[in-house]
């Protein structure tokens, strides 16, 4: 197919991933918020994103310290669109799910110019059960996304340009920059891409010219200045142990098996998908000489990208972090279906090979669906989940109760998996409970901003406002917020309350927040055991804040 009507192909095939994502896992817009969701889904201040350029990712130490700076700062971003509306953040994962399976198609079709290949590609990305994880249904994971994202980009980016001179390799520097500060197997894109090109040139010498030389010298010095970069970020956190050569190859193996051929078989639709996954990719090789060649070349592509992006997890395999193996083990299915479709040329056994990859995508797509319900709001998995998060100090208080209101009987029909609907305020930056020696419940401020997320159709919301200025023997200046917009300033001079009390527009919409925003900011913000002798109470506090009300 020429390249001039690529374009409008790859359009097709986002309509096919769009409609097949749909149809596969819309039941995720009401799944709510799952596990480390809650920690990440909060507002971040620029001190934090630029924090994360030169430390961990996790300033509350929940996650290991990985280094995932562009990560912080799209969580950042994506809260101060979404907030935390559960639904809003899924529809977000389905559309950004829907791009990466259409650049993998559109990757499949440049490489081997066969819109079977391409849209078969698509599909499979959709379907395959390492997705619902790593990919589609946990929120925290849109940095996966991100990076798949990236990653396709720079491998079609590599197909587009891996004739031309130096200067149009570049862009692919800044592509492995970005990946990487995303995530950091990112750091596998220059390897692959070098690998491919060298295995693309050993398949069509003719029209596949030599790696440009500085382009591989910058490639190596690249990829040497990320992982430095990344240990000088990290010097001061817990290192990841290097772990013996058994473990690693072990790891290594446990996370090739799984994908490869989807074992252990302990699900509904497993076995029968298990048996498909093995069984294609053989099948296509005892048949290799009559596979095509453009689908031999995509089934060495799959192999090495499944082989070059596994490297990272010789540490640690998890499920839920093998993204892009798996799409290494999509580009190999792909090869094996389309080739061994191509390869029959009796009508009878080609209609017999197509029924069978048709029931292999069907089997594959009813074990993701399975998989998914993993993350279903009121499950089992979800529910234990829920218990640890309301161990985490760092979660708001607001968000523990909630969950603890999840367990109650009926929860399921009367609570909303949202809590963007669930919930009429919730309060980010402030510390626990507390009574004052009059009895009158408070929250102190954990800095110099609290941000309180109110329901809509809120008319007026009224904050009793105190500063312990007996204490800490200066004024404090509030200013108060609501969606932007400034509408009360005020001193506080005195240790008397103090009511602020708010209208919210009613011409202002939340938007896709679906929770009117408003923001308490001081000054500064003060440690007791600075003022107080003798006391070893180290917490960062700003004003003390009653229950607030809501009309």
């Amino acid at each position: 197919m020429s390249d001039g009507r690529q374009p409008a192909f790859a359009l097709f095939l986002l309509l096919a991933a769009s409609v097949s994502t749909f149809l596969l896992h819309s039941q995720t817009l009401s799944y709510g918020f799952d596990y480390d969701d809650y920690h990440f889904a909060r507002p971040y201040s620029r001190a934090e994103v630029i924090a994360a350029f030169h430390g961990p990712w996790d300033t509350a130490a929940i996650e290991r310290p990985y280094y995932r700076p562009l990560t912080v700062a799209f969580y950042a971003a994506r809260f101060e669109v979404l907030g935390i509306n559960a639904t809003a953040h899924h529809a977000l994962s389905l559309c950004l799910f829907s791009v990466a399976a259409t650049l993998a198609g559109w990757f499949a079709l440049r490489l081997t110019a066969s819109r079977l290949i391409g849209f078969l590609t698509t599909v499979l990305y959709v379907v395959h059960p390492a997705m619902p994880y790593s990919l589609v249904a946990w929120v925290t994971n849109q940095m996966h996304l991100l990076e798949s994202i990236v990653v396709l980009s720079a491998l079609i980016w590599w197909d587009v340009v891996r004739a031309r001179t130096v200067v149009w390799w570049l862009p692919l520097l800044g592509l492995a920059v970005v990946a990487f500060l995303i995530k950091e197997d990112g750091v596998m894109l220059l390897p692959s891409i070098l690998v491919l090109h060298a295995v693309r040139r050993q398949i069509d010498r003719k029209r596949v010219p030599p790696i440009p030389r500085a382009f591989v010298v910058s490639a190596v010095a690249a990829v040497l200045v990320l992982i430095g970069a990344r240990e000088w970020a990290l010097s001061s956190a817990t290192s990841l142990r290097v772990p013996a050569a058994t473990v690693a190859l072990s790891n290594y193996l446990h996370g090739l098996n799984g994908l490869l051929r989807l074992v252990p078989a302990d699900r509904q639709w497993q076995l029968a998908a298990s048996w498909f996954a093995s069984l294609a990719p053989l099948a296509a090789l005892v048949l290799w000489r009559r596979v095509p060649r453009e689908a031999r070349a995509l089934m060495i592509t799959g192999i090495a990208i499944a082989l070059l992006f596994n490297l990272p997890f010789v540490f640690i395999t998890k499920a839920e972090q093998m993204h892009l193996v798996a799409l290494g083990v999509v580009l190999l299915l792909a090869g094996s279906c389309s080739g061994l479709l191509l390869a029959t040329r009796e009508r009878a056994t080609r209609i017999g090979v197509a029924l069978t990859c048709a029931a292999g995508l069907a089997c594959l797509g009813a074990l993701a669906r399975d998989i998914t319900r993993d993350f279903e709001p009121f499950g089992p998995v979800v529910l234990a989940h829920d218990e640890m998060v309301r161990g985490w100090a760092a979660v708001p208080t607001d968000l523990r109760e909630y969950l603890a209101r999840k367990r109650s009987p009926g929860a399921s029909h009367m609570l909303s998996p949202d809590p963007s609907i669930a919930l009429d305020s919730v309060m980010f930056g402030m510390h626990g409970q507390e009574r004052s020696a009059d009895g009158v419940p408070f929250r102190w401020m954990s800095g110099t901003q609290v941000e309180i997320l109110i329901r809509a159709g809120t008319r007026k919301v009224t904050i009793p406002l105190r500063h312990a200025v007996e204490v800490f023997r200066e004024p404090a200046h509030v200013r108060i917020t609501t969606d932007g917009r400034i509408v009360d300033e005020l001193t506080l001079s005195t240790s008397d309350w103090r009511m602020s009390t708010t209208a919210i527009a009613s011409d202002r919409a939340p938007g896709l927040r679906r929770m009117h925003r408003l923001v308490v900011t001081i000054d500064r913000a003060w440690r007791p055991k600075e003022f107080i002798p003798g006391s070893r109470d180290d917490r960062t506090l700003g004003l003390q804040i009653g229950e607030v009300q809501l009309r």
